[in-house]
Parts: structure tokens; C-alpha cells; sequence
């Protein structure tokens, strides 16, 4: 029974087989589509269009036109867009102002960092080159109060004499105050505060004790005065010592303050530059974005520069094929834009990063167009056939 089993297992497995060998045969067969027939979107890295053709000796590929030189350009400030000096399709030269914004405020401070800097510098120099009547100056100065010193320290006799003399006419005015005062009743005389002897009595003592410290003064400076007096000169002397020979310390403090003020100005200048997009290169304006009036971000692409006299294809073609590809190699280009027109080219680099798309791994090839009147503009749909020998 279990051999009979068995038996009837085998033909069965038999009978499946063969019948899957028959459809396998009799069913056509569906050819898996090429890259070429699924390119035409994506970047021309994803876009693996690229077949060989054995006929022929060449390889053909779908890819996109591109400058050699292209550049989007944007404001590196915010800003309110003031000029726009260009539109698509102008031809610029490095160096032409394409778009500014408002620098107003901006320009106000370029003027306010100019002031800063002068004022730095005025004084650097006046460190190193002071001028000769402020050096004069300085030296009237110490000589000034080491005259005053000297005075306190040897008053001649010529000042004595009229400190004398002052203090004699104050004690005088005080005798004759005081005879007054006591004819008048003297302390003992109630109404004394409301009399004028009792008032010139005060004033003269007052007087009389200023005159006898101006006499002491003459013939015994106190300590204080002296010291006073030095440290006018010792003033005096550093003040014409700093104008004649400044330190080192002081002109690298004036030097850093110079240094800081261009900085400040640098800044305040490159700020308004920023507010310009400037031309980097000749080329055509293919594309602007901004319009009068409007706001602007920073690092936003505003205008969009292509040198259209060196164009390029830039295809993706896949692993298999790219090694028939060498540097050099000729090519034939249309497009679809320009029905009838067939451009030429060459090979000038093959990429070595590849890239996997829809499981295919291609490689980059640029493809140099030879110098042509042709409208041939960036972004178009490119057919490339490659003379491979």
C-alpha cells in the first residue's frame, strides 16, 4: 500500500514538471525595458539613459543641457529690493550691479565706523608725533609748579616783606576794631550784636587771622602744602613725559583701537556690499526672481547666471555601458526643443561617483557642445549619441 502511494507521489511531481518546462517554451518572451526607455525625468545623474548599439559603434543617452558656468545668486542680508538693473535674457559683465536692496541705514553706518576710525587714528599719532605747541604747553605746566614748589620751599624777601606787611595793616585794623568796640560798652553792652562796632570787630579779627597764616605760611610751608606742591609737578612732568615718549603699552592700546575701528569699518562696508548682487562673470541673465519694493531673504537665489557660450550635456549612463566611454569621444546632440538642429561635442569627464536609481547604478558624463550659434538654453531634454570607435 505505501509503495503504491509512493508511486503515484512520483508521477504527480513528474507531470507538474513538464508542464511547467511547456509554458516556460510556449509562453513569449517580455523584454525587460531599457534605461533609455525610462529616462527623461530627474537629474541627469538619476536619469540612466544609455544603451549601446553594436551596429554602430556607439553608445546613446538621454541627459540635460547645462552651463559649464552657472551661478544663483542671492543677498547675503535681508532687505527691501530698491533697483533691479537686469532682466532675463541681458548679457552682463563680471562685475555689473544686477540687483541692490535699500542700504540706507547701512550707509550711516559705514559714515559712523569712517568717524570712529579717523578719531582712533588721530589719536595714534598724536602718541607718536605730538604736536610742538602741545609740548610747550606740557613744559609751561612743570615749569609752572616747580615754581610753586620752590616758592613754598625759599619765599623770597620780597614776599616776606609783604606778609609783613599785611599782617602789620591786619593788626592794625584789629586794634583800631577793638578801641571801638569797647568805647561802645564792650560785651557788657546788651545791644552789642546790633551795633556795627561789634561786626567790624569781626571782620578784622577775621582778617587778622587770615594774614597771620599767609605770614606763617611764608616763613614754615606745613607738610600738606609741600606735598600738594610736589604733586603738581610730578603731574606736570608725566603729563609732557607721555607727550614726548609715550609708552609702549600706550601706543599698542592706541594701535589695537585703530585696528578695531577698521575692523568696525570693514564690517559696516561689507554689510552694504552685501546688499548688492554683483555679476561674478560675463554671462546671461536666465532667470530673476525679485520684483520693486518687496522683501528679500538672505541666501535666497534672486537672479540665476549661465555663460551660454560653453554648454553641456550631463547624462547618467550605466555601469555596463560607461566602459565603452573614454575622454575625448565624439558626440551627437539634439533636442527636442530644437527639432532639426544637431549639435556636436566631446566627452570631457566621466564621474567616479556613481549613483543607484530605480536599481540601476550609472556614473556621471559630461559632455562638452562644440561652439555653436544655437539657442541651446540650460534644462533642456538632451539626446546623446557617442561615437564609441
Amino acid at each position: 500500500m505505501k509503495s503504491l502511494t509512493l508511486r503515484i507521489v512520483l508521477a504527480l511531481l513528474v507531470v507538474a514538471g513538464l508542464a511547467a518546462i511547456v509554458v516556460a517554451f510556449s509562453s513569449p518572451p517580455t523584454a525587460a525595458p531599457t534605461p533609455l526607455e525610462n529616462a527623461g525625468s530627474g537629474t541627469p545623474q538619476q536619469n540612466v539613459g544609455s544603451r549601446a548599439d553594436a551596429a554602430r559603434n556607439s553608445v546613446e543617452a538621454i541627459g540635460i543641457t547645462a552651463s559649464a558656468n552657472q551661478a544663483s545668486l542671492a543677498f547675503q542680508t535681508a532687505g527691501r529690493v530698491k533697483t533691479i538693473n537686469v532682466k532675463e535674457g541681458d548679457f552682463v559683465h563680471a562685475g555689473d550691479l544686477l540687483v541692490s536692496l535699500d542700504t540706507t541705514m547701512l550707509d550711516l553706518q559705514v559714515a559712523q565706523a569712517q568717524a570712529g576710525l579717523e578719531a582712533a587714528q588721530a589719536q595714534l599719532d598724536q602718541l607718536k608725533n605730538p604736536s610742538p605747541s602741545d609740548v610747550a604747553a606740557a613744559q609751561a605746566q612743570v615749569a609752572a609748579a616747580q615754581a610753586g614748589l620752590a616758592q613754598l620751599k625759599t619765599p623770597t624777601a620780597n614776599e616776606m616783606l609783604i606778609a609783613k606787611a599785611n599782617l602789620d595793616m591786619a593788626q592794625a585794623a584789629l586794634n583800631q576794631a577793638q578801641a571801638a568796640y569797647d568805647r561802645a560798652g564792650g560785651a557788657s553792652n546788651p545791644l552789642m550784636g546790633m551795633l556795627p562796632q561789634g561786626l567790624a570787630l569781626q571782620q578784622a579779627s577775621d582778617t587778622f587771622m587770615k594774614a597771620q597764616a599767609a605770614y606763617n605760611e611764608a616763613i614754615n610751608p606745613s607738610d600738606a602744602q609741600l606735598k600738594q606742591a610736589q604733586a603738581a609737578v610730578d603731574q606736570a612732568q608725566a603729563q609732557l613725559n607721555r607727550l614726548t615718549n609715550p609708552s609702549a603699552n600706550s601706543l599698542k592700546t592706541a594701535q589695537a583701537a585703530v585696528a578695531q575701528a577698521q575692523a568696525a569699518l570693514d564690517l559696516a562696508k561689507q554689510n552694504v556690499a552685501n546688499g548688492k548682487i554683483i555679476a561674478p562673470f560675463d554671462g546671461t541673465v536666465v532667470w530673476v526672481g525679485p520684483q520693486l519694493g518687496e522683501s528679500a531673504a538672505p541666501n535666497v537665489p534672486e537672479v540665476t547666471l549661465a555663460d551660454l557660450s560653453h554648454m553641456q550635456v550631463q547624462l547618467g549612463v550605466d555601469e555596463n555601458t560607461v566602459a565603452q566611454l573614454k575622454v575625448g569621444q565624439t558626440a551627437t546632440i539634439t533636442t527636442d526643443a530644437l527639432p532639426g538642429q544637431t549639435f556636436t561635442g566631446r566627452i570631457s569627464q566621466i564621474g567616479l561617483q556613481a549613483t543607484m536609481t530605480a536599481g540601476i547604478v550609472s556614473l556621471p558624463v559630461t559632455i562638452d557642445i562644440n561652439p555653436t550659434k544655437g539657442p541651446i538654453a540650460p534644462g533642456l531634454s538632451a539626446t546623446v549619441e557617442i561615437a564609441t570607435k
